[in-house]
């Protein structure tokens, strides 16, 4: 079926400007749109910290953040996951008996991780 003269004149500019127009917005972002620059966050709880940056030693006592008693911490072991991202477990002393934690590095801090195993599977 041939195309009609009108509908040429009428509809054939468009698929030329069209495209045009809507590539025209693309490289343009507003302040909203803008990435964040990565800005690295103070890390608030005291164990994530240690964990961020352990001292040589790999041990420290630090003051825990819910209950404000003094607690010894020790780097247990770090390593990379399988995801790729760098982990640290730490042994949280005190006087209600020892914890492990895991932390994991997220981009510019360290979030607290769930361990795949846990002591009790470990030990059997």
């Amino acid at each position: 079926m041939p195309i009609s003269g009108n509908f040429q004149r009428r509809f054939l500019p468009m698929v030329f400007v069209l495209p045009g127009l809507l590539l025209a917005g693309c490289g343009v972002m507003t302040e909203d749109q803008r990435p964040a620059t990565p800005q690295v966050t103070r890390i608030l709880d005291p164990i994530a910290a240690f964990a961020a940056e352990p001292p040589a030693g790999g041990e420290a006592q630090v003051r825990l953040a819910d209950t404000g008693e003094m607690a010894r911490v020790r780097l247990i072991r770090q390593y990379a996951a399988a995801s790729g991202r760098e982990c640290r477990e730490v042994r949280i002393s005190r006087r209600g008996g020892d914890q492990n934690r895991l932390f994991c590095r997220a981009g510019t801090g360290w979030i607290e991780a769930r361990p795949l195993l846990t002591q009790a599977a470990v030990q059997q």
